[in-house]
């Protein structure tokens, strides 16, 4: 298993710090947390994160200021900084005007639209490697064969719909994490499905059932409020 992304993250509001950072974790990511601009300085000089969320609510600088000092290359590595701003943020505060350079800020009303982001920069749902995606994978007592769309459990052929193979293969292949509703929905059904209701729910229930009767345990997880995550 690799060792997580550390991520940073800075918000004076200890609520909404601890919110994201539990999210985060519990999506199998590190988090470093800050309540100011000085203090998450401070964790950059000590050890460069892999990515660092910066609220716009800080005591002592702009947001979009601290992103520009941890981006400004230097002589330390630039960290990759995105802005953000939660519910209770006005939104006449973020606003970006017309004709200025000024850093768009990502607007945020549910922890797991934090969660869908970083998983993107990153880009671990879909991989940069086409070959992750034909090549044979095998996740303890897990086999899965993309080109021929099978699936065993300790040598025992399961039957699995098209989605649910998919939705399996996904979650496998980011075994380290949780994998967002939003995002799941977007890689299984694709960017121009209307996926309504419950169907995510009830696809993962169809799959988690069949994957208990021949494993005889849970293999996929629920991460309360964010998503799913496989835990074989």
């Amino acid at each position: 298993m690799s060792d997580p992304r550390h991520i940073l993250i800075a918000d004076s509001d200890p609520q909404t710090l601890e919110q994201v950072s539990h999210a985060l974790r519990a999506s199998g990511y590190a988090t470093w947390e800050a309540e100011s601009g000085r203090e998450a300085l401070r964790f950059v000089q000590m050890e460069p994160p892999d990515l660092a969320i910066v609220s716009t609510s800080l005591p002592d600088m702009r947001g979009r200021d601290l992103a520009r000092i941890l981006e400004s290359s230097g002589d330390k590595e630039p960290v990759h900084a995105v802005v953000v701003a939660g519910p209770g943020m006005p939104r006449e505060d973020t606003v970006t005007t017309s004709n200025t350079n000024e850093r768009a800020i990502m607007r945020w009303t549910h922890v797991d639209q934090i969660v869908t982001m970083v998983n993107e920069i990153f880009d671990l749902s879909e991989g940069r490697a086409p070959e992750r995606f034909t090549e044979v994978i095998r996740c303890g007592e897990v086999t899965i064969d993309p080109t021929s769309m099978t699936v065993d459990v300790s040598g025992e052929p399961i039957d699995l719909t098209r989605k649910e193979f998919r939705f399996l293969q996904i979650l496998v292949l980011n075994e380290e994490r949780t994998c967002t509703r939003e995002e799941l929905k977007r890689l299984v059904w694709g960017d121009d499905a209307d996926v309504i209701g419950r169907t995510v729910d009830v696809l993962v229930s169809r799959l988690r059932s069949k994957l208990a009767e021949a494993s005889g345990r849970e293999l996929v997880s629920t991460v309360r409020g964010i998503g799913y995550r496989f835990t074989g």
